[in-house]
């Protein structure tokens, strides 16, 4: 089993962070939205659907996700809405307090097909729409932390709980995990941080808010990765599927990604951290000309793409598309030079 997983876990990682640094907003928003439609099939039969509902469960997925790039500039010019970001952390907050307080109630509870399905269009269609915002509103680099985080903590609350780990975190829902590979998750989360942190080189404050982002990401991919558990037990089934040996399905491998990202993007948003792998590189926007013909710009505040995030942010002009970056001043630059 282990072997296993070493070996898939070897032949993917490599791909999965080349397409996240080379491949283009759009590249990236299609390769996403694959992963998410294959773990939408498997969605489909944990909420027992049959036949061709199925089918049409992918397809509703593809159609919203269709929909939110092509309507991008009506419904989220640059950020992400409020309301939207907020419901998906809300979500994930509330399932976080139930499996703490009553996981054998939710056991034992028989959630309908209905439920489940709807459940599923909104964490797996949030989960595209919040990741692809990421890679547009700050960079790959900010995408690429966020997966090396998950990667990290998992190995660390997996390697932990079987070597120390006695304490049951939620036996009812699922069996191997243990508070104790919790910790071990959370603190070896919270090193890594530490570490990405001091080589970006942010300041002492910045270091702290990113650290404590890092870990309230942690803590709700573990809320993610208890969600697909609870499917899973109440359809009866050990792995959401078998594509990935060692690892089960697709939804087996992302599930603490779509709870993790909503937390990371709303926090990432509203410090705001932006995380860079070289010095110096954070540029200012400048956007179309105003009435006047002021070039209108904003702080450092984006790397390289579209879409720009911060307090200060201006908005991006509906003439833009998400693949057609607005214009690059140097750090250096002001925006009065930018107007002249």
């Amino acid at each position: 089993m282990l072997r296993n997983r070493i070996i898939t876990a070897s032949l993917l990682a490599p791909l999965v962070i080349l397409a996240i640094i080379y491949l283009s907003p759009d590249g990236f928003a299609i390769l996403w939205g694959l992963v998410i439609l294959g773990a939408a099939w498997e969605w489909s039969d944990l909420a027992a659907l049959k036949g061709p509902h199925r089918g049409l469960f992918v397809m509703t997925i593809l159609i919203l996700m269709a929909l939110a790039r092509l309507y991008a500039i009506q419904w989220a010019p640059g950020e992400l809405p409020v309301w939207f970001y907020a419901s998906a952390v809300a979500w994930w907050a509330i399932w976080g307090a139930a499996f703490r307080r009553s996981p054998e109630k939710l056991a034992e509870r028989k959630f309908s097909t209905g439920a489940r399905v709807l459940a599923g269009i909104f964490v797996l269609f949030s989960g595209w729409a919040l990741m692809v915002w990421l890679r547009l509103n700050f960079s790959s680099s900010q995408v690429l932390y966020l997966v090396l985080l998950i990667w990290v903590a998992d190995i660390a609350a997996y390697f932990t709980g079987k070597r120390i780990g006695f304490t049951k975190l939620a036996a009812a829902i699922s069996p191997g995990k243990t508070v104790e590979g919790v910790y071990g998750a959370l603190g070896t989360a919270a090193l890594f941080a530490l570490g990405v942190g001091w080589l970006v080189g942010f300041e002492a404050m910045t270091l702290m808010d990113f650290m404590f982002l890092s870990l309230m990401t942690v803590a709700f991919s573990i809320c993610g990765d208890l969600f697909e558990s609870l499917a899973k037990r109440v359809r009866g089934v050990k792995d959401s599927g078998a594509l990935l040996p060692g690892h089960g399905g697709v939804l087996d491998r992302i599930d603490s990604l779509l709870a993790s990202v909503s937390v990371f993007y709303a926090g990432s948003l509203l410090i705001p951290i932006f995380v860079q792998l070289a010095p110096n590189l954070e540029p200012t926007l400048v956007f179309a000309p105003d009435e006047n013909g002021t070039a209108i710009t904003s702080g450092a505040q984006s790397l390289q793409e579209p879409g720009i995030s911060g307090e200060e942010s201006g908005e991006i002009s509906p003439e833009q598309s998400l693949s057609e970056p607005p214009r690059v001043q140097p750090e250096s630059a002001t925006g009065q030079e930018a107007g002249k």
